[in-house]
């Protein structure tokens, strides 16, 4: 039997099994990464209904007609359905489900009314042409503003421009099959240049899907795992780590341009007590409620880290000293009309300024100087703001705080 497959035939099961293997992986993606497990899922889906779809026209005369005819339809429909689902999945946009439901009960409907007659062929395959190009453009539409926004241009356009041309060219097929010649059963499953082009296209089409989508995926992931290297888990701010390298590029510019930028040290005062009288539950309230304070009363520019404990800096780009001082004024006030509910706990800071200056040596003297700005004013009584002086070995007096 398998001596009579003609060389298009062997072309499909090729397609069928790839899009098989590629199934099973991303069943595995799935399984093994939640923060992907329903993108993938339908990814897998997709590519297993495809695969379904080639091997069933692929015995199409050596199984029954429902299916060889109706299933390996109803099978591709639902592929570029699942396609659509998963982009739109992955980039957390509308799945469109009445759309799509219109279009499978649609599908449904048509395939009943052909039936398994070969002279029906011209209609079969603008079943499976016209809702894919459809699919293709509307899946590209619902999704690319978001994938501008998270992989810029020249990725965005690298799948939707071929995606486009595809989904033209598929709607273009599904007219002219419609309106020209007669097309038989038998002639679908020949090895004619036309027939072979269609089968090369599904191929490369449903690869290039899979391998981009898995490129974002992994993309995605590294940036994750980066936000959460530098990122503290309890505020969502930057992380020591994380501002001590902003803080390295910053101090290179500033040599570089004599750009002006000053820091914020801020310290919750009395967190101890906090902590020791409310529980550190009310802590943790506590101090991610500051961070929401800290981003509210800052502007889009600077940037906020929590250094550890109960300490915070903000950096503050291309600020004068006097500007800083009323910046740290004014988070000061925001901080103290701010009371924790409902402890009805009302929270302090007390903040240092510093500025960069000439005869810091290192951006780790900038923040000594700010360090002990922040103990006097917790010396002067805390809920207060002190500016350090521009020397770095010029400071004043130290408090504990």
């Amino acid at each position: 039997m398998t001596a009579s497959f003609t060389a298009l035939q062997w072309l499909l099961i090729a397609v069928a099994l790839q899009q098989g293997v590629y199934a099973l992986a991303w069943l595995a993606v799935s399984r093994l990464t939640p923060l992907f497990r329903r993108s993938a899922g339908l990814w897998a889906l997709f590519c297993g209904m495809g695969a379904l779809s080639c091997l069933l026209l692929t015995f199409r005369g050596r199984i029954p007609d429902v299916l060889g005819y109706s299933a390996a339809d109803l099978a591709m429909i639902l592929a570029i359905l699942f396609a659509w689902r998963a982009s739109a999945t992955f980039f957390h946009r509308s799945t469109h489900d009445r759309e799509q439901a219109v279009i499978l009960v649609a599908a449904v409907v048509v395939v009943l009314l052909l039936g398994h007659a070969s002279s029906a062929e011209n209609a079969r395959i603008a079943l499976i042409a016209l809702p894919t190009g459809w699919v293709s453009i509307r899946a590209v539409q619902g999704v690319h503003r978001a994938m501008l926004t998270e992989f810029h241009a020249s990725a965005t356009w690298l799948l939707h421009a071929p995606t486009l041309v595809f989904g033209l060219g598929m709607i273009g097929l599904g007219i002219g099959v419609l309106f020209g010649p007669p097309v038989h059963a038998p002639v679908v499953l020949q090895t004619t240049l036309p027939n072979v082009l269609a089968v090369l296209g599904l191929l490369l089409m449903s690869s290039f899907l899979s391998l981009v989508y898995g490129g974002f995926m992994i993309v995605r992931l590294v940036r994750r795992l980066s936000d959460i290297a530098l990122h503290d888990a309890l505020t969502g701010l930057l992380n020591r780590r994380a501002a001590q390298e902003l803080l390295e590029h910053e101090w290179t510019t500033y040599h570089q341009k004599d750009l002006p930028f000053c820091v914020l040290v801020i310290d919750i005062d009395h967190f101890k007590h906090i902590n020791d009288a409310y529980g550190h539950a009310v802590g943790d309230r506590v101090l991610a409620g500051l961070a929401a304070r800290l981003r509210e009363g800052t502007r889009p520019s600077d940037r906020t880290a929590r250094m550890g404990g109960e300490e915070f800096l903000v950096f503050l780009p291309q600020t004068e000293l006097g500007e800083a001082q009323a910046a740290a004024e004014r988070l000061r006030q925001h901080v103290e009309l701010w009371v924790l509910e409902p402890e009805h706990l009302a929270v302090t800071v007390s903040i240092g300024v510093a500025q960069a200056a000439p005869e810091d040596e290192t951006f780790d003297d900038l923040l000594i100087r700010a360090d002990r700005a922040l103990y006097a004013a917790k010396a002067e009584g805390r809920n207060r703001v002190h500016v350090a002086s521009s020397a770095p070995t010029d400071v004043g007096s130290l408090a504990t705080a």
